[in-house]
């Protein structure tokens, strides 16, 4: 059997478990559970959501997500982001 990279976690897995452990692992944070959520996802709950992507990559994509978000900030209070 075949082994694939799961897109989201970046795990190794046989191509027949793949689907399986998408739909157990990655469930609350896919892109269709992200698009239809059933209720408004508060300010809260998108900052948990943020963290715990950010948990699953390498200190220096950590880096490199905070350098973005920190030149966004500044850009947003000098009012160049729309």
């Amino acid at each position: 059997m075949a082994t694939v990279k799961c897109d989201v976690c970046g795990g190794i897995f046989s191509q027949r478990h793949l689907a399986s452990h998408k739909r157990l692992a990655h469930a609350k944070v896919g892109l269709a559970a992200a698009a239809t959520p059933t209720a408004p996802i508060t300010e809260n709950e998108l900052i948990e959501r943020i963290a715990w992507l950010c948990k699953s990559l390498s200190a220096q994509g950590r880096k490199s997500v905070i350098r973005l978000l920190t030149e966004r900030n500044h850009k947003d209070q000098k009012g160049e982001i729309q």
